[in-house]
């Protein structure tokens, strides 16, 4: 779970994506094959942190659909990524605040996933009124979604020991040099992270990667796309997540003010949040100071950027 962000002063991708003519001809075939028409132009994503293709093709009957399609060597991992969201989207079925998955095809080690392309823009977290609107996307998918209405891991389950970063540092450790205030506090930080697993404990459908990135704002709405990570947990788990990379937007609020925006804040106890928090500022940063990934080069700087926000989410939450 990559956490990756694009839009603001400057785009977070991977920087390293698939354009449509980099496609084999067979594949960008079998693209047109499924979207129903030849592609008279093709507009690739510039952020995102997989490696494969994303990008809006124009059809010569007028339409247009947007395409995702990778190949088994792209990126380790990111293949099955594809699968798992065709299948979270098949069984999630039509949802007004959901992409809508038109056609996918998976031979020869390529999977392909053709969307109905959605005619929006990325909110900015730094202006207060797409901020609002992101914000009633966060509770009301929260509504919408409790009980889960498919059966998949628990948050837990799905990012496992990667929350679990506190508890291989010690003082001196590069991921808690990052901020100096974690490095003084580590002790404390650690235990209030050990209860990340309770914390995030729920039976709403949470989307797991939700960001400005991952939302396209519409005239009459919004879309959430990427649902690779979808799992279940907290009501709240999800706009708790999304708090340290909106902070990133200049203009907007500090992480205590932005959280508190949201209306499933309000069913989030204390301790939880500070768990969660506590938890996420370990993953970005000890994965902050890991080797880069060369399919991946600008991932670690984000992280970084968003684990010094949580780490200050934290400390105006604990105290000195």
């Amino acid at each position: 779970m990559p956490f990756g962000y694009r839009d603001g002063m400057e785009v977070h991708g991977g920087g390293n994506r698939l354009q449509w003519g980099d496609l084999p001809l067979a594949v960008r075939s079998r693209v047109e094959r499924l979207a129903g028409a030849p592609t008279r132009s093709a507009s690739s994503a510039a952020g995102g942190f997989s490696p494969g293709l994303a990008a809006t093709l124009a059809l010569a009957d007028g339409r247009s659909v947007f395409v995702k399609a990778i190949h088994a060597a792209t990126g380790p991992g990111s293949i099955e990524l594809y699968r798992r969201e065709r299948r979270i989207l098949t069984e999630l079925g039509p949802h007004p605040r959901a992409s809508r998955l038109l056609a996918s095809d998976d031979e020869d080690d390529w999977v392909i996933l053709v969307f109905e392309h959605v005619a929006g823009h990325h909110p900015q977290p730094g202006d207060a009124r797409q901020r609002a609107r992101m914000i009633d996307v966060f509770d009301r998918l929260a509504a919408d979604l409790t009980p889960s209405p498919l059966r998949v891991e628990s948050f837990a389950d799905r990012v496992g020991a990667q929350f679990d970063g506190w508890r291989d540092v010690d003082h001196g450790h590069p991921a808690a040099q990052v901020a100096p205030w974690i490095e003084r506090n580590l002790e404390r930080v650690a235990a209030a992270a050990e209860g990340w697993r309770d914390a995030a404990a729920g039976s709403t459908l949470v989307h797991g990667d939700l960001r400005a990135d991952n939302m396209l704002l519409t005239d009459t709405g919004a879309v959430v796309v990427d649902w690779t990570e979808a799992c279940v947990g907290a009501a709240w788990l999800d706009w708790a997540l999304a708090v340290p990379s909106l902070c990133l937007f200049p203009g907007t609020p500090p992480p205590s003010a932005v959280f508190a925006e949201a209306g499933v804040a309000r069913s989030a106890p204390d301790g939880h949040v500070t768990a969660i928090v506590a938890a996420a500022a370990g993953y970005f940063l000890t994965h902050a100071v890991l080797p880069p990934i060369p399919a991946l080069p600008t991932l670690r700087d984000f992280q970084r950027a968003q684990g010094l926000v949580a780490a200050a989410w934290l400390r105006a939450r604990m105290g000195d």
